[in-house]
């Protein structure tokens, strides 16, 4: 929302565009409203948080047997401070996907967080770590989003409002299941901030304003590139259909901010560097095509069990509980609608506000083409980067705007009655009416909460790695898959002490992306074990020739996962023999490299395969 308002200000150049608010309402900034809207968000986060905080170092986000992306979140949160500790690359790694890796740039690495939250995670664990980082994030939104609208207000109430709309709206309640990487937006109403400063605003020398802007930008990128990839293409459309309104303005602000604009650019690409050269020049492409996670009509207006509020109405959706959050609601609809029909005549940038949305809410329908006729986001879909985009997230730039246009409304109406306009009394508290209506339509339900995977001696006292050396491979079982990336949990739980072949990660797989381990007989051996089904002894032959030549160590199957019989008796085939070591909460078969395998049906105690 840059670039889109009207009035001038004093720090403005007289070529400057409009804001999106009359700069004659001097910015009010109370030192009291930040910390009750911070305490308020912290309050409401721990609200929908309540049963994780009840152990937050043993229980995690989600419902059983559906806590992967959690799991997965925690382990990116140890291993880029675990690796930076140690001086090597936090972007890639063979610790899973053994032999072949994977590239964690692809990945909601999230290195901005990790560096930051180091000193959780190092000492209390990152199962604390990640419970906070949740909690916080939708506060620390709902605070940089009050920073942000207050500048355009005249009221620090309205602002607030709008601040918390921002921190908990649904899109964020969707995300909020458990998505760190994407409900951690607390650096995007500052990265709009320091735009609206470069552009128009000029409060510092551009040249400083670029260098914020180019490091704010870069540590968002250390976080989701794709929340700033859709922030950018937001403030794009907005440019776009403010240039349609005033072009003259505009594109006179766009000239004396160019240089500026250049050096951001700059210090962003500089200061991304690391993760920017790993991603586009020494990996291969992730290609997901994202365009499968697109809205549909029944997804705004029926909400999928996210709102507190919920009629429980069924309907046919590509999002799921995962990608829940383009939900408006009907009031909230008929507020949007209603309220634009009424200012937008005579209020140019509420006009700009509302193509802008419009434009937004299209992109999430994605590549659909109703009655045959394309929608705007097929024409970038497939694009380099922008492919990998899901349509329904864009979301969180229209709740953004959202919350623009009800903070605006709603601090119109708290001036009072002005004839010709809103007209008296009744009618504001009616139109204040509609807008708490719809406000309540959107608040978000409790997350609920489910165990960690329990803790193993074998991996906390680090038997693991006295057993077993250093950087050891093993075969984990359960192997992580994308169904249940446990494993991970315990590699975490060991520092990272062995490699194994399963896991939980986004890979290159014939031009689009897969998510679980790339298929190989070991892993099918695991799956099957899991999913109690056999495989015939030709595919335990190249097991046991995969074990030898990518020198694996050990065998290791945790005794108290489900389908421990199943993997036992899979270890054992394996192997020939029984188990080398049980306890520590594991069954551990020790397999040396340097003889070859014996031939199948090999039994005897202590000389079985690879012994």
């Amino acid at each position: 929302m840059s670039g889109v308002e009207t009035g001038d200000t004093k720090a403005a150049t007289p070529a400057g565009p409009a804001p999106l608010v009359s700069p004659a309402c001097a910015p009010i900034r109370p030192h009291a409203w930040p910390v009750i809207v911070l305490a308020v968000g912290l309050l409401t986060a721990l609200l929908i948080y309540r049963q994780v905080w009840a152990h937050p170092t043993r229980l995690t986000l989600g419902g059983p047997g559906h806590i992967n992306d959690p799991i997965q979140t925690m382990w990116n949160l140890k291993w880029v401070p675990w690796q930076l500790l140690h001086g090597r690359d936090p972007f890639s790694t063979k610790a899973i996907y053994y032999p072949h890796g994977v590239s964690l740039s692809w990945n909601t690495c999230t290195p901005t967080l990790g560096v930051l939250a180091a000193p959780f995670t190092l000492t209390i664990g990152p199962v604390f770590t990640y419970v906070l980082l949740m909690t916080l994030a939708p506060a620390l939104a709902a605070l940089t989003g009050f920073w942000w609208l207050r500048r355009h207000t005249t009221k620090a109430a309205t602002a607030a409002l709008g601040g918390l709309i921002i921190g908990f709206n649904p899109y964020m309640s969707g995300h909020l299941q458990g998505h760190l990487d994407l409900v951690f937006v607390a650096l995007v109403p500052i990265i709009l901030m320091l735009f609206e400063d470069l552009l128009w605003r000029r409060p510092r020398p551009n040249r400083r304003t670029a260098v914020y802007l180019g490091l704010v930008s870069a540590a968002q990128a250390g976080i989701s590139e794709e929340t700033l990839l859709i922030t950018a293409l937001a403030v794009a459309v907005a440019l776009a259909c403010s240039t349609l309104a005033d072009p003259r303005r505009v594109w006179s602000m766009l000239r004396s901010s160019s240089a500026a604009m250049l050096g951001a650019t700059a210090v962003f690409l500089l200061a991304s560097s690391p993760l920017l050269i790993t991603q586009l020049l020494l990996t291969t492409p992730v290609q997901l095509h994202g365009a499968y996670w697109r809205a549909t009509i029944g997804d705004y207006l029926l909400p999928l069990h996210r709102q507190l509020l919920d009629p429980h109405w069924a309907h046919a959706t590509y999002l799921g509980g995962a990608e829940d959050g383009v939900y408006l609601g009907i009031t909230l609809t008929a507020v949007l609608i209603l309220g634009i029909a009424a200012t937008a005549r005579r209020d140019p940038t509420v006009r700009v506000a509302a193509a802008t949305l419009a434009m937004l809410m299209l992109f999430t329908f994605g590549d659909a083409h109703p009655g045959g006729v394309p929608l705007p986001w097929t024409a970038f879909s497939h694009l380099p980067v922008l492919t990998s985009i899901l349509p329904a997230r864009f979301s969180f730039a229209s709740y953004l705007i959202i919350a623009w246009l009800i903070t605006h409304w709603t601090d119109t109406l708290s001036r009072g009655p002005s004839p010709g306009r809103l007209g008296a009394w009744p009618a504001r508290w009616l139109a204040v009416t509609a807008v708490a209506a719809a406000l309540v339509t959107i608040i978000p339900n409790q997350v609920e909460a489910t165990a960690t995977p329990r803790n193993v001696a074998f991996f906390t006292r680090h038997k693991s790695q006295t057993l077993l050396g250093p950087a050891a491979t093993i075969l984990l079982l359960p192997s992580p898959t994308f169904a249940d990336a446990s494993g991970m949990f315990y590699q975490m739980q060991a520092d990272f002490s062995f490699n194994q072949p399963g896991g939980y990660a986004l890979r290159p797989d014939h031009n689009q992306a897969a998510y679980g381990p790339p298929d190989s007989p070991l892993t099918r051996l695991a799956a099957d074990a899991v999913a109690h089904t056999g495989r015939a002894d030709e595919m335990l032959v190249t097991a046991r020739t995969q074990l030898a030549t990518e020198h694996y160590r050990a065998i290791v199957v945790i005794r108290t996962a489900p389908a421990a019989t199943h993997l036992i008796r899979l270890a054992r085939r394996l192997t020939g023999r029984n188990a080398d070591m049980a306890n520590n909460g594991v069954e551990v078969w020790l397999l040396r490299t340097s003889r070859p395998p014996v031939t199948r049906g090999s039994t005897r105690s202590g000389t079985g395969l690879l012994r």
